[in-house]
């Protein structure tokens, strides 16, 4: 637990130390998403966590060099690009980038989000989001929607609402 929040605490840091590009958020995104799966309990975990992902081919492929190698509770973690909202029940996280928020909207229905984890890179907690990410005062931020993530059935740790804003 103490590893989760100094992580937190670095990736903070590093955020306001350099500058953004697109590269360099989606990598936090990453690191993010990664942290999301150790404090978050899923149901339907079989023999590996599934993250699929409503961006562009250059997003989704900086998301899995930076995760998709990874592994937690010796499962691994596989990245694909997702395509339709009706796919989207599959998955344990779909993360949402600005350029595809127009499908929140579509993801928003109870057979979907029973046990998924709804990301967003930019807002949409009014839409159904369980995450969505914030740019404050330059440092990347997160806020969590706990309503939703019970609704989803998600259980979330302590540490990971500790650190949401």
């Amino acid at each position: 637990m103490k590893k989760t929040i100094a992580l937190f605490f670095s990736l903070f840091f590093a955020v306001a130390s350099t500058g953004y590009s697109q590269h360099s958020i989606t990598k936090m995104h990453s690191l993010y998403l990664y942290n999301f799966v150790k404090n978050i309990k899923w149901k339907n975990v079989e023999d590996k966590y599934l993250i699929g992902v409503f961006a562009d081919e250059a997003t989704v492929a900086e998301i899995n060099n930076v995760i998709g190698l990874r592994k937690f509770n010796n499962k691994a973690i596989e990245v694909t690009k997702a395509s339709s909202a009706s796919e989207a029940g599959k998955y344990h996280i779909i993360f949402v980038s600005s350029k595809y928020k127009s499908i929140i909207k579509q993801l928003n229905t109870p057979t979907i989000l029973k046990n998924t984890l709804v990301v967003s890179e930019q807002g949409g907690l009014n839409n159904g989001v369980s995450i969505a990410f914030i740019l404050e005062n330059s440092k990347l931020k997160f806020k969590i929607n706990e309503p939703v993530c019970k609704a989803s059935g998600l259980q979330i740790s302590a540490t990971l609402l500790s650190l949401s804003q």
